[in-house]
């Protein structure tokens, strides 16, 4: 898992390597640091640190350690890697085809982002349409490959995945 945490350090030299150590002690790699040493509040320093555990035990034993050598932390997020959906739609789309994937879409489980572009004529069905967007867990992949591809064989237009 990853991790994002903002750590409140004392203004003293070794206090950044006093708060990496445990990551690495736990078979951790660290990816950033941000270390902002002009922002001094009341003697300490604000870093932002982004690592990788491997399990829920490795991180609570970092945040034990902090907790004994006065490393603050302010502020956990994890960092939740996502995975890239790309899909053209080709054919006599409408309206109401498109506002009827835009609602599956935003009510599926794990979707992180969606584009929708549409292009084609207003007189005629013709159009395409660009869907990107992406997803929290690489499972979900697959169930947006299968609401698409049923959205398309019950709707007559042509699905095309991953052009990138």
């Amino acid at each position: 898992m990853k991790v994002n945490v903002d750590l409140s350090l004392m203004d003293m030299p070794g206090q950044l390597i006093r708060a990496l150590e445990p990551i690495s002690a736990n078979n951790g790699n660290v990816i950033g640091v941000i270390h902002d040493h002009e922002a001094i509040v009341g003697g300490r320093i604000t870093v932002n640190v982004t690592f990788e555990v491997h399990s829920d035990l490795a991180l609570e034993n970092i945040l034990a350690t902090w907790k004994e050598n006065d490393v603050i932390m302010i502020k956990m997020d994890a960092v939740f890697e996502s995975y890239p959906l790309q899909y053209l739609l080709v054919g006599d789309i409408s309206s109401k085809e498109i506002e009827s994937l835009t609602h599956g879409m935003e009510s599926m489980e794990g979707l992180a982002s969606m584009d929708i572009r549409i292009t084609g004529s207003l007189t005629s069905g013709s159009r395409a349409a660009m869907v990107t967007g992406r997803v929290t867990r690489h499972g979900s992949l697959e169930t947006v490959e299968q609401f698409f591809r049923q959205h398309a064989d019950n709707g007559g237009y042509m699905l095309i995945r991953g052009l990138e």
